[in-house]
Order: C-alpha cells, then sequence, then structure tokens
C-alpha cells in the first residue's frame, strides 16, 4: 500500500481517456443526424477526481449517445487551457472556478460555464500537520508557516477562510509558500514547513505514508459545499454552437446522476489518473452536482473579492450557459 501510495506524486501526469468514435469535424451528412455544429469535441481534462463525470459519459457512451465525439487532452491545471481555448486548440476544458473568475476579472478570456463537475466536501481539502508538531487547533498556528498548492489558488482561498472563522488573519498571522502538492509530505516530515494545506489524493498519502495529521478540515463551517470546478469555454464558441453545447451538457448531466454513486466513481478513477483502486476507495471525494448553482458561484466570486483575488466579483449568471429544457 506505501508503494501504491507513493506513486500518486505523479497523479497530475497521466491520463487515459478513449475518445468515443462518431460524427465527423464538418458536423453535416449522414454522421451528424442531430445537426450538431460541431460533433466533435476537444475537451481538456485535468487527471484529478474532479473529471470523474466526464469519464463516466465516455465509457458509457453518453457522448454518443448525443452524437459526440469527445476527444480529451490532458492539462496540468485549468489556467494551462485558457490559451488553447481562446486559440481555438481546445473547445471546452475543466476549469476551477477560481482561476476562471481571476481571469474573466483580468479581462484575459470571456467564459461562459456549460455543466458543474465538482463540489469539496469534508475530508476532500484538509489542514495537515506533523504527528509531532504540538500545534493545537487553527488558532495554534500563529507565528507558523505553512504550505500551500499556489498562493491565490483555491486552497489557498480556503485556508484563509478557515482561519479568519479562528480568529487570524492569513497575511498577518502566518507566513504562507508555494509547495507542490507532491512534495508536501516531505516538506512536513523535514519541518520546512509547519503545516500544509492539501487536497485528496495527497491528504490520505500524506497521512498514511508520512504520518501527517488531521488539523483541521478546509471545507466546512463558511466553505461548507464549496464549488470547485465545472465545464466551460469561450463566449464565442457557446454562442456559435449552442446545439454542441447542449448535446455535452446533457450527457455531462446524465453522468454526474450515475457519479451520486460513490463506487461508479472509484471504478472510473483508475482509468484516467495513477490513482490505484485500492487508494480509490480510501480517499475522500466531494462531491458531483448535476447542475450550476449560481448562488453557489456567487459566494465563491464574493469570497474571493473579499480576501483581495478580485477587483470586483462579477455577476456569475451571467456566465452560465443555461442548460437544455
Amino acid at each position: 500500500m506505501k508503494r501504491s501510495l507513493l506513486g500518486l506524486a505523479a497523479v497530475a501526469a497521466g491520463l487515459v481517456l478513449s475518445a468515443t468514435a462518431c460524427g465527423s469535424e464538418s458536423g453535416s451528412g449522414a454522421d451528424n443526424p442531430q445537426g450538431l455544429e460541431k460533433p466533435v469535441l476537444n475537451v481538456g481534462v485535468v487527471p484529478v477526481p474532479d473529471s470523474a463525470p466526464l469519464a463516466i459519459a465516455q465509457r458509457r457512451g453518453f457522448f454518443k449517445d448525443e452524437g459526440l465525439t469527445v476527444r480529451t487532452r490532458p492539462i496540468k491545471a485549468s489556467p494551462e487551457a485558457t490559451p488553447m481555448l481562446l486559440n481555438g486548440s481546445l473547445d471546452l476544458a475543466l476549469l476551477n472556478y477560481v482561476s476562471t473568475f481571476t481571469a474573466q476579472d483580468k479581462g484575459a478570456v470571456d467564459f461562459r460555464l456549460v455543466a458543474d463537475s465538482y463540489q469539496g466536501a469534508n475530508g476532500s481539502f484538509a489542514l495537515l500537520t506533523g504527528k509531532d508538531s504540538g500545534v493545537q487547533g487553527l488558532a495554534g498556528l500563529k507565528g507558523r508557516k505553512i504550505a500551500v498548492p499556489a498562493v491565490q489558488s483555491i486552497t489557498d482561498l480556503l485556508l484563509a477562510v478557515q482561519l479568519r472563522s479562528a480568529g487570524l488573519d492569513r497575511t498577518k498571522d502566518v507566513t504562507v509558500v508555494p509547495v507542490p502538492l507532491p512534495n508536501m509530505g516531505a516538506a512536513l516530515k523535514q519541518g520546512t514547513v509547519d503545516a500544509v494545506a492539501a487536497v485528496e489524493p495527497f491528504v490520505t498519502d500524506i497521512q498514511s505514508v508520512q504520518g501527517g495529521h488531521l488539523l483541521s478540515d478546509l471545507v466546512t463551517g463558511p466553505t461548507e459545499d464549496f464549488p470547485i470546478s465545472g465545464w466551460g469555454g469561450t463566449s464565442k464558441f457557446a454562442e456559435k454552437h449552442p446545439k454542441t453545447i447542449a448535446a455535452f451538457q446533457r450527457a455531462i448531466t446524465r453522468a454526474t446522476k450515475v457519479a451520486a454513486d460513490r463506487g461508479a466513481v472509484t471504478a472510473v478513477l483508475p482509468t484516467y489518473t495513477q490513482i490505484t483502486a485500492a487508494t480509490a476507495g480510501q480517499i475522500s471525494l466531494g462531491a458531483y452536482p448535476t447542475a450550476l448553482d449560481a448562488a453557489k458561484l456567487q459566494k465563491v466570486a464574493g469570497l474571493m473579492e473579499q480576501y483581495g483575488y478580485l477587483q470586483k466579483a462579477p455577476d456569475v449568471r451571467k456566465l452560465i450557459v443555461a442548460p437544455p429544457k
């Protein structure tokens, strides 16, 4: 088990999602009876649990049922997809909401969200210390050094909110440093940081292999049911391809309903990530909402504005492409 958990350090490196054979690039003729504007979609996928609905839709033929072929391209994180969405090499991608709203705020791109994918839940993001750290509760982190995957990331935002709930200011009372997720366990064990803000499957890895101690859940209280990521692209693509977007939405909605069964998710995770079947059964998973919730997404944008990520929170309703009726 130790070996398999250590292998999670490469979780962001591998992706094996097979495309469903159907349709043609032209979007016309006998191969496209639904009349889709673009029956072959190029979709950027991050090989993490967030992407499970797309993998389920592929394996169960939900895209094929809609006349779609989905060709997947692995990306390390959603910001990597932005230039590819702009130049047309990707049509849609898995987008985490924090980086998406940040890019939108900077005017880098005009996004449209077409489907939800992943929502945080207890245990999916966590704050860990060394087993002999002596830190007692969040308040005990005052003056300490905390690792985050990236500054002003989703995890950093969750950390800031939880610290404030304990009376600490993330910019004044602690020192936050960026540490890649695969290196967090070693940093904690070596004492170069006092705590790490991690995400699954690394939370499980750090506890099981490095002896990390769970100090606090990061998706709880003010961050309960926190939206993490969804599927989206540019406004230009969405406006030009309404039938294609609707077909994609129907397939993903079917898949998220299947994903309500944890067994369906744990079965598919090893097919497109380097998470083993054994580890997939151990990790804490978030939820897979069947629809975009404008109120919850607006809360994310509001927190981002409050903590200095955005100059002004967008009206999230304007970014959402309504699902077909």
